[in-house]
C-alpha cells in the first residue's frame, strides 16, 4: 500500500475543532447561567438580610412598655414606613412578616400577650432567572430573618452636690472649698451647678478624643477639669462656671490629686451612647471625680467657736469617701450600679476649764478633766437600677413622667458624740452618811470612825448622744418630675440631738477604792443631774453649743452637700432613653 499523504490526514480532521468549540460553548453557557442567576439570588439574599435587620430595628424602637394589643396598629404603621424608606432591593416586592416576643436563654421567644421587648422579622422575595431556558428554573427564593431587642437606659444619682447649692445653703461652702481646694463663693458654685455638660462633649475635646480615652483609662484630675473648660467654651457656655473651673484647675489640691479612674466615680460605660448624651451638672462631675481616689480627708472647722470649755486641739479626722454618685445603664446591669457616698472616721476633743458642780447635800465638786470623741460611720450602701418595673420614658410632665426604680441597700451606720467627764472632790463624811452610804463606806473602807472628816470622791460619767442604724434595703421609685430636683430619701437625716443625751456612770471611787455602782446611786444620781440639768450644767453650757456647731458647721453641711443620710441616701433621677434597639439574631 502506498503511504498516506499529509494532506489526506488533514482532510480527515477537518471539523473536529468546531465540534469541540460547540461542546465548550454549551458548558460555558450553562455555567454562566448558573453564575449569573445564582449570583443574583445571592445579592437578593444579602438585600433581604439588610432589609430584615433594618425593619427589625425600626420596629424594636416602638417597644416602649406597651402591650402586644396596644402595639399591633403601631407596628403595622411602622412596618409600612420602614419598607418605604428601604425600597431598593433586588427581586420582586419583598414580603415581610414579624412577630413580637422576648429574648430568653434559647434566643427569641414569641408571645401573644403581655409586654414584648423584642421583635423577629422575616424578609422574603423572588428573583427572576435570566437563563431560565438553560437552567430550567424560572425564579429563585431569597429569605432572611433578623431579631432585635429594645432596651432602656436610665441614669440616677445617689446624693448630690447640686441640691444644697440650689437650695441656697451657704453652709456647704466650707466643705466644698475644702474638697476642691479653692475658696469660691456661693455665686461661683451656683454657676457650676447650673452648667450642664454631657460626657460625650467632654470625651470629644482635644484632651481625651474619645469616650474610651475618658472612661476606660487612667486620667488626671487636672486634665478632666481642663476638658470641661474646653467643652464649655466650645458651646459658648456659662462664664461663671468657666471662671470657677479655672480656679479649681489652678488650686494646689488639683495638682496633688494625680491619676484617677473616672469610671470609679461615674459608672457609665463608654459604649452606652445614650448615657453619654445625658446632661450632667458640672459641679456633680467635678465634685464626684475629686473623690475618685477613694478618700478625702475633711479638716475640722472652728467647731469650738463660742463654746466654753472646749480646747483648740483636735485629733483624728473625718474621711469623705465616694466610689460613685452617678450610674447609667440598662436595668439590672453592672453599669447601672452606684455606691453611696460615705463619711467615716473620728475626731477627738479635749474639754478644758470645765465648770464646777454645786450640788445640794455634797457641796462644790470639781470637774478636773473631760474628753470627747465624735465618731461617724455612715454609708456602705449601694444603688442598683432595677426592672421590673420597666423604665418608662414619658414626656417629663406631671401627667406623663419618666419613671425608673432603684434598689437601695445599706449597711450598718453609726453617728455619735461621746463625752467622758471626771468629777472629783473631797466630800464631807457626814454628807455621805446623810445620803445613806454608811454600810457602803463600812464594807469598802472599814471602821468609819477612823476615816476622818472627809472622803475623796471620784466619779467617771459617760455622756453619749447619737444613733445607730441597722442594715436595710428598699426601693426608690423615681419620677421626672419631680425627682430630678427633689430626691426620694432613704434612711434618716444626720444630726445630733442634745435632748437625747444618755448619761452612764462608768465608775465610782471612794478614797481610791472602786465602789459597787448599785450601792452609790444616791450620790451618782445627784452628780448626773447636775451635769445634764438646765442652768449651768456641763451639757447645757458645753455640749449643747458644741453639738449645734457640729450640726451646722461640720458634719451637717457635708451630709447635705453629698445628699448623705444615716443608713440611706438621697436618690435622684437624671434621665432615661427608652427603646434603643440592638440586633440579637
Amino acid at each position: 500500500m502506498w503511504p498516506r499523504r499529509p494532506q489526506d490526514r488533514r482532510r480527515e480532521q477537518r471539523g473536529s475543532v468546531t465540534l469541540f468549540m460547540v461542546a465548550m460553548l454549551a458548558v460555558l453557557m450553562g455555567s454562566s447561567a448558573f453564575v449569573v442567576d445564582l449570583g443574583l439570588q445571592r445579592v437578593a439574599r444579602a438585600d433581604m438580610q439588610a432589609l430584615a435587620d433594618l425593619v427589625a430595628l425600626d420596629l424594636a424602637r416602638q417597644l416602649d412598655g406597651r402591650t402586644v394589643a396596644q402595639l399591633a396598629p403601631v407596628l403595622d404603621a411602622a412596618l409600612t414606613e420602614s419598607l418605604e424608606r428601604n425600597a431598593s432591593s433586588v427581586g420582586e416586592d419583598p414580603e415581610i412578616e414579624y412577630e413580637v416576643g422576648v429574648v430568653g436563654d434559647e434566643g427569641f421567644e414569641p408571645i401573644d400577650a403581655g409586654v414584648p421587648s423584642a421583635v423577629s422579622v422575616v424578609a422574603e422575595t423572588d428573583v427572576d432567572f435570566a437563563f431560565a431556558a438553560v437552567t430550567g428554573n424560572d425564579s429563585g427564593a431569597a429569605a432572611r430573618e433578623a431579631a432585635a431587642e429594645a432596651s432602656s437606659t436610665a441614669c440616677f444619682r445617689l446624693g448630690t452636690f447640686v441640691a444644697a447649692i440650689r437650695a441656697a445653703d451657704s453652709t456647704v461652702l466650707a466643705p466644698l472649698n475644702d474638697l476642691l481646694g479653692v475658696n469660691l463663693d456661693l455665686v461661683s458654685y451656683r454657676g457650676l451647678a447650673d452648667a450642664d455638660l454631657t460626657l460625650a462633649q467632654i470625651a470629644a475635646t482635644s484632651v481625651f478624643g474619645s469616650p474610651e480615652g475618658l472612661l476606660s483609662s487612667s486620667i488626671t484630675y487636672s486634665n478632666l477639669v481642663l476638658a470641661m473648660i474646653e467643652a464649655l467654651q466650645a458651646e459658648g457656655g456659662n462664664s461663671l462656671a468657666i471662671q470657677a473651673l479655672g480656679s479649681v484647675l489652678s488650686s494646689t489640691v488639683t495638682a496633688t490629686v494625680g491619676s484617677i479612674m473616672l469610671a470609679d466615680a461615674l459608672h457609665v460605660a463608654p459604649t452606652d451612647r445614650a448615657a453619654m448624651e445625658v446632661g450632667l451638672d458640672v459641679l456633680d462631675i467635678v465634685g464626684s471625680a475629686r473623690l475618685a481616689d477613694g478618700q478625702h480627708f475633711l479638716g475640722v472647722p472652728n467647731i469650738q467657736a463660742h463654746v466654753p470649755g472646749v480646747g483648740f486641739q483636735f485629733t483624728g479626722g473625718i474621711n469623705l469617701v465616694s466610689a460613685a454618685e452617678l450610674a447609667c445603664g440598662v436595668p439590672n446591669s453592672p453599669d447601672a450600679h452606684a455606691d453611696i457616698a460615705q463619711l467615716d472616721g473620728s475626731v477627738g476633743v479635749t474639754f478644758t476649764n470645765m465648770p464646777s458642780l454645786n450640788i445640794a447635800g455634797l457641796g462644790t465638786l470639781q470637774t478636773p478633766k473631760g474628753t470627747g470623741t465624735l465618731q461617724i460611720s455612715a454609708g456602705n450602701g449601694t444603688g442598683q437600677l432595677i426592672a421590673p418595673p420597666q423604665v418608662h420614658c414619658g414626656a417629663n410632665t406631671v401627667a406623663d413622667p419618666t419613671t425608673m426604680s432603684v434598689g437601695v441597700t445599706t449597711g450598718l451606720a453609726s453617728y455619735q458624740l461621746r463625752s467622758d467627764v471626771s468629777v472629783a472632790a473631797d466630800v464631807k463624811l457626814t454628807d455621805l452618811l446623810g445620803l445613806g452610804l454608811t454600810s457602803v463606806l463600812t464594807n469598802l473602807l472599814g471602821n468609819i470612825l477612823t476615816l476622818g472628816s472627809k472622803i475623796s470622791l471620784e466619779v467617771e460619767v459617760e455622756l453619749r448622744v447619737g444613733a445607730n442604724a441597722t442594715a436595710g434595703s428598699g426601693r426608690a421609685d423615681l419620677r421626672i418630675p419631680p425627682n430630678d430636683e427633689t430626691p426620694v430619701s432613704t434612711g434618716s437625716s444626720i444630726h445630733l440631738d442634745a435632748a437625747a443625751i444618755v448619761p452612764t456612770v462608768k465608775s465610782v471611787k471612794l478614797n481610791g477604792k472602786n465602789a459597787q455602782l448599785a450601792g452609790v446611786t444616791a450620790v451618782t444620781n445627784l452628780i448626773v443631774q447636775a451635769l445634764v440639768t438646765t442652768g449651768k450644767g456641763f451639757v447645757e453650757k458645753t455640749l449643747t453649743p458644741l453639738i449645734a456647731n457640729i450640726n451646722q458647721q461640720f458634719i451637717g453641711p457635708v451630709a447635705r452637700m453629698i445628699g448623705l443620710r444615716l443608713a440611706g441616701a438621697d436618690v435622684y433621677a437624671v434621665g432615661a432613653t427608652c427603646a434603643r434597639p440592638r440586633l440579637v439574631g
